[in-house]
């Protein structure tokens, strides 16, 4: 089995154009909404295509014009690519690509705070509408909320549901 390494280097593009490079960030987690039935005490089932609130955080060094791009109060389409080590069963390294396409809107306009002899560290959050994340060439997963697609591995969970509505 494949053993992955350390993140070699990013790049965050927005709006398909570069923003900023060896960026910070956390892609959103899919967390389910439950419901909780009696059996035994209480069960809290999962349900699927209820999602809580996804969010997206980004840490960049410095002020610039990516900052600028970064912080636009509008839908932005933002792209990460990624490079990490993979380490095979036999020891030899190759790089693998991964990219996440997501849809966001900004939560807020950080504030930038300026220290002598420091870089300013820049965080943002923004509320996520559509996230799709691909390693070598492979999706991953697919939500996109405003269009009810929830696919994981290839299956998607919501197509039953959009055939009843």
């Amino acid at each position: 089995m494949d053993k992955h390494s350390a993140v070699i280097a990013d790049t965050l593009l927005i709006d398909k154009v570069k923003a900023a490079e060896d960026v910070s960030f956390e892609l959103p987690g899919i967390a389910l909404q439950t419901a909780d039935i009696p059996a035994m005490g209480t069960l809290s089932l999962p349900l699927v295509g209820l999602l809580d609130d996804m969010t997206l955080s980004i840490t960049k060094i410095g002020v610039d014009t990516g900052f600028g791009r970064m912080s636009k109060l509008q839908k932005m389409a933002m792209e990460f690519r990624w490079v990490q080590d993979k380490v095979a069963a036999d020891g030899s390294v190759s790089h693998q690509g991964c990219k996440a396409f997501l849809n966001v809107i900004p939560q807020e306009i950080p504030g930038v705070s300026v220290e002598l002899g420091s870089a300013s560290e820049l965080s943002e959050t923004y509320t996520v509408t559509r996230y799709q994340l691909f390693a070598n060439g492979s999706e991953i997963l697919l939500v996109d909320r405003l269009n009810q697609i929830l696919r994981v591995n290839g299956q998607d969970y919501m197509a039953s549901i959009r055939k009843l509505l």
